[in-house]
């Protein structure tokens, strides 16, 4: 199992599990972890699989994303690229 942490005065990350997929709710507080966002969010729809992961903007500055579980990994990784978590470590 992965554990990653963050920067709570920039994103807020809740996650729910399901048979299939993770829920992952998220709460952007400043444009650069937007922007942040926008690139893990970009490099999911510029692959081959267009259900690896899908991207819902919400109100405000919330997202959902829904992750297929193979690509759960994956997902956290690219967030962890691109600076959206502060770290990832397998528990």
């Amino acid at each position: 199992m992965l554990k990653y942490a963050y920067d709570t005065n920039l994103i807020e990350i809740s996650e729910t599990r399901n048979e299939e997929d993770v829920t992952f709710l998220i709460e952007v507080k400043s444009e650069e972890m937007r922007s942040r966002l926008k690139q893990v969010r970009a490099y999911f729809e510029n692959n081959d699989d267009f259900t690896d992961a899908m991207f819902y903007s919400r109100k405000g500055a919330h997202y959902e994303v829904i992750v297929q579980n193979d690509h759960y990994t994956e997902f956290l990784t690219q967030a962890f690229l691109y600076k959206c978590l502060e770290s990832l470590a397998w528990e």
